[in-house]
């Protein structure tokens, strides 16, 4: 019977880039440790295209004889980043989770999380659910000063503070950007806020501004500003590719945030969650609120995010 070293929980197999990333900064600091990718199982929506993309096992996320089955032959079971357990939409995230979590500590698992972002939660159902689940996990990291808190609010003793682990990806080709006239990037999602941020953004666009839409979801909201060009961006290869065109860069999503950082590109933030807030102030560029804010340089990440993250990781394959 094959054993896996981690299993992979996270909202994988969606078609959103910024989750992709996450995965594949899992698998990375896997690989890092000395754990092969025949020794890595992923939960995913889409485990054909997961086990394809990334060249590790995946299940279907939603036969629980396939997760049974996962957690049975794995050693423990890696919360791989994101902000899984919230309640914006419902309560059916905390629910999910909190019952993989509960199976596998059933099955004799060992649970962790790293990179996470934990609530905001606003039921009382949904704060048993995420404080009975992360009370359970040996190693709890999160991604900001916030989730922190909010963690130990809940009861949480083992909460170490860290970052998003996209931020440990590092570019892969040296070639300067591309001295062809730099572009404005732009990203929307649905959200309350979009009309406000579309409304804001037509005074600002031209014929070079490109939409990057790192979900299906955003194709649809960047064509009510009504340009061009919208790019939909699969993988950290092709976010490289057309970052290398821009000049500056506005956007909502958290890891077009993430991204524009990574890169060095003059960013602005659109918030629509509290934890896009958090990135723009740590990473020391502008939020949009009521009007358009010039993009600034956001700061460089610092060297020592992959040691500190790797040793998190080393830590949680020595439990």
């Amino acid at each position: 019977m094959r054993r896996y070293g981690a299993a992979l929980i996270g909202y994988y197999g969606f078609g959103n880039l910024g989750d992709e990333l996450l995965l594949k900064a899992c698998i990375d600091l896997l690989l890092e440790c000395g754990i092969g990718r025949e020794r890595i199982a992923v939960l995913s929506n889409n485990p054909e295209d997961t086990s394809e993309k990334f060249q590790v096992y995946a299940v279907n996320r939603w036969s629980l004889r396939e997760v049974d089955g996962v957690l049975r032959a794995s050693e423990r079971l890696i919360f791989g980043g994101g902000g899984i357990f919230q309640d914006r939409t419902s309560v059916k995230s905390c629910a999910w989770y909190w019952g993989i979590t509960r199976l596998a500590v059933m099955r004799g698992v060992k649970v962790h999380a790293i990179g996470q972002s934990v609530g905001p939660l606003r039921s009382k159902l949904s704060r048993i659910l995420t404080g009975d689940s992360l009370r359970r996990f040996g190693i709890l990291h999160v991604r900001d000063e916030r989730s922190l808190r909010f963690s130990e609010s809940l009861g949480c003793r083992n909460v170490v503070r860290g970052c998003d682990l996209v931020m440990t990806l590092r570019p892969e080709n040296a070639a300067p950007k591309s001295a062809a006239p730099k572009r404005m990037l732009v990203n929307l999602r649905p959200c309350p806020e979009l009309e406000r941020y579309v409304r804001i953004l037509r005074g600002r666009i031209n014929a070079d501004t490109l939409g990057a839409a790192l979900s299906p979801e955003d194709e649809e909201a960047l064509m009510t500003l009504g340009i061009n060009e919208i790019v939909r961006v699969r993988s950290f290869g092709e976010a490289e590719e057309l970052w290398r065109l821009a000049g500056c860069a506005a956007g909502m999503r958290l890891h077009f945030g993430v991204l524009s950082r990574i890169f060095r590109t003059p960013l602005v933030m659109m918030p629509y969650d509290v934890k896009v807030n958090e990135f723009a102030e740590q990473s020391g560029v502008p939020c949009v609120s009521d009007e358009w804010i010039e993009p600034v340089m956001p700061s460089e990440i610092p060297a020592s995010v992959n040691d500190e993250t790797a040793e998190v990781f080393r830590e949680i394959m020595r439990s």
